[in-house]
């Protein structure tokens, strides 16, 4: 499979799109299936649109927390989705409901 990022990441299956997010984020899988999860349940029902939505996410937490001085994301217990909601509301996208399973 060719792994060029800007032609076709977005249309890889799902377990290839986790690898890459894996290598560039060191993205484990259970928080890699709550952001999908996450933009799924907030009107993100297409895939394409969703992971970009979620490398989107993964590129501004890293500068985040690259000027915090941390050289891996991590979001502590209970953060995920906090940080999730301050992106949504940064960046105008639409919060439709929030799950309790969260």
């Amino acid at each position: 499979m060719k792994k060029d990022r800007s032609s076709s990441l977005y249309e890889w299956p799902d377990l290839a799109f986790h690898h890459y997010c894996l290598q560039m984020y060191r993205l484990n899988r259970g928080v890699y299936n709550t952001i999908d999860q996450w933009l799924y349940d907030n009107g993100y029902a297409g895939i394409k649109g969703r992971r970009k939505m979620i490398i989107q996410f993964l590129d501004h937490m890293i500068k985040l927390q690259a000027e915090e001085g941390h050289k891996y994301l991590s979001f502590g217990k209970g953060n995920l989705v906090a940080q999730l909601s301050q992106f949504a509301a940064e960046h105008e996208v639409p919060v439709i409901r929030a799950l309790a399973a969260y």
